[in-house]
């Protein structure tokens, strides 16, 4: 992988472990030095050796996996190579976040994906079929690739390319299916693979009249008698649970692969609706802004994903408040034990599982307007800290009535969901204790130009909020200069993709409007979060410049300089005085 995804697996890989830091005469410590000291002398073969024996010694060493996914690489091991890599991205998710690198990882290491993305460029919307992308051998050494199967099981694609590749692809095996009805266990991996993503990207790859008339046919097989593949085509199309006798499907035994869609498709939907029915409700949800904003997360939880967040090495709230701010004073907490955090806006509850596993003592309450959200959170929490999240339905705007008080409220993208975000903001404020932290995301106006300009475009045209639209809206997009919203991972999936274009209630501010709301509200501003590398160049930007990085006039200068800056959002800390 990449040296920006290689910082992230060695920043995290001792949390990857489940254990504290290793002290310096760890033997641990002592094989993973000793693999870098290799690989930097290009000793591949001893250095492959040192990460092995760490992997055995702790199978869950994400920065073990990953390097000997690298060294591999060297030696032209590619299946290893990218079954180590898979290992490092199941040990640790929070590294897909880092899609791009990933992929690019990918197809370095099977070229022949990289020939067959072009060739779908070239033709597209024409459909090619695999032996035209690939040819026979290619595509079976494809199929059978772990870091591709991994990718595909664990999240949506981000690519464009890649995604009208795969829309050959999967109508290539649909046909497959309906012709005979069976395939190699490697096809038959990769085309479970691929149903897992459609059904988690909320199936938003088009689809041609051909198709529908296959899966239609599909679709009109019992389940008694219908195979392997042909219940993988079908899940590639719709998901399970909409066929006629759908729990039938649970009483097969099935090939490990389709099992795992099984499992996708019914079996956790089903425990979701089951916990649904057991959230505490802490407020009613009556104000009509909230009413429309429940009522879309319902249809559409989000944001989308697979694995929790892998374990990371809890830390003070302060020591992390001064790694990121450093030399910013603040008023510090002194906790290590019983912080109490509201996170406002958890939806399907990843944020709320990293920040339970990144401070040292957290205790969560995590609160959203939607049910649905919230089961999927609950489903998704890791058994480890099941016990130190709280979720309930609430509406911020009523919030008011806790009795609880806290010393962090998480609320990153949600405010500008409300009717008047300023007035939600205000209204969590008394929940802070004395000295209490706030963690903020809001959407910047200058950063999200073209998503207001795709917006207007999706109200001219008359595009609704529904599968069949947003679908078709996204393919007309990409044919016009507003294709650059492609740029913003929530375009890949259904649900994401309305959130990011088609949403019921968006709001955007600007820096001088933050600064304004922070002094009539009495709150000391202390910066802005960013990935490492734009955290370190700008660091640099504001000393040579002698800045303050608390200076919210210098902060707007910059963002008129650079206005995809907080493209992101506006990730920001500040503390009640």
């Amino acid at each position: 992988m990449n040296r920006k995804q290689r910082r992230a697996t060695a920043k995290q890989a001792p949390a990857a472990s489940g254990r504290p830091s290793m002290p310096a005469g760890d033997p641990g410590v002592q094989l993973l030095a000793a693999g870098l000291r290799h690989e930097q002398q290009r000793q591949f073969a001893e250095a492959a050796a040192a990460y092995q024996r760490l992997l055995a010694a702790d199978p869950t060493h994400a920065e073990a996996a990953n390097n000997l996914g690298r060294v591999l690489q060297a030696q032209g091991k590619t299946r290893e190579a990218s079954a180590a890599y898979a290992q490092a991205l199941q040990l640790m998710p929070q590294l897909l976040d880092q899609y791009g690198g990933i992929f690019g990882t990918l197809v370095a290491l099977r070229p022949a994906l990289g020939e067959a993305l072009r060739q779908a460029t070239t033709a597209w919307p024409q459909r090619l079929g695999i032996d035209a992308l690939f040819g026979k051998d290619a595509f079976e050494a494809l199929a059978a690739d772990p870091l591709l199967q991994c990718l595909l099981a664990a999240t949506p694609v981000r690519d464009i390319a890649f995604e009208r590749l795969l829309t050959m692809v999967r109508a290539d095996l649909l046909a497959q299916a309906t012709a005979a009805g069976t395939a190699d266990s490697d096809t038959l991996a990769l085309a479970c693979a691929l149903a897992r993503q459609c059904f988690i990207n909320d199936y938003i790859f088009v689809t041609a009249p051909d198709e529908d008339a296959h899966v239609a046919g599909l679709k009109a097989l019992a389940p008694p008698q219908i195979t392997p593949l042909q219940l993988a085509a079908l899940a590639m199309y719709a998901p399970l649970a909409g066929l006629d006798q759908a729990d039938a499907l649970l009483a097969r035994t099935w090939p490990v692969p389709v099992e795992a869609v099984v499992t996708q498709q019914l079996r956790e939907p089903a425990a979701e609706r089951a916990l649904r029915e057991t959230m505490p409700r802490l407020t009613a949800i009556d104000d009509e802004t909230s009413v429309r904003v429940r009522a879309q997360y319902e249809e559409n939880p989000y944001p989308r994903w697979v694995f929790p967040p892998g374990r990371t090495t809890p830390v003070g709230l302060d020591d992390y408040l001064r790694a990121q701010f450093p030399g910013v004073a603040f008023a510090t907490t002194g906790k290590s034990e019983d912080l109490d955090i509201l996170v406002a806006g958890c939806g399907t509850g990843w944020h709320a599982i990293s920040v339970a596993q990144t401070y040292l003592g957290a205790r969560l309450l995590a609160v959203d307007l939607s049910l649905s959200s919230l089961a999927y959170a609950k489903r998704g929490t890791p058994p480890r800290i099941a016990s130190r999240i709280e979720y309930a339905q609430a509406d911020i705007l009523k919030l008011g009535a806790l009795s609880r008080r806290f010393d962090v409220i998480e609320v990153s993208g949600v405010l500008h969901h409300m009717a008047d975000l300023f007035e939600g903001w205000r209204l969590l404020l008394p929940l802070l204790r004395p000295n209490g932290l706030m963690h903020v995301g809001l959407y910047s106006e200058a950063a999200r130009r073209d998503v207001v300009a795709a917006r207007a475009f999706i109200a001219d045209g008359g595009y609704r909020a529904t599968p069949e639209d947003i679908r078709r809206c996204r393919q007309d997009l990409m044919a016009t200069p507003l294709r650059s919203v492609a740029r913003f991972s929530d375009f890949f999936t259904a649900s994401e993709c309305r959130d990011l274009l088609f949403h019921t209630q968006e709001a955007r501010v600007t820096i001088p409007q933050i600064k304004r709301f922070l002094a009539e509200n009495d709150l000391r501003f202390l910066g802005f979060e960013f990935d490492l590398g734009t955290q370190q160049r700008l660091r640099t930007l504001f000393a040579e410049q002698g800045a303050s990085p608390t200076d919210l006039d210098r902060w707007h200068a910059l963002e008129e300089a650079e206005p995809d800056l907080f493209a992101g959002m506006y990730q920001f800390w500040v503390q009640k005085r």
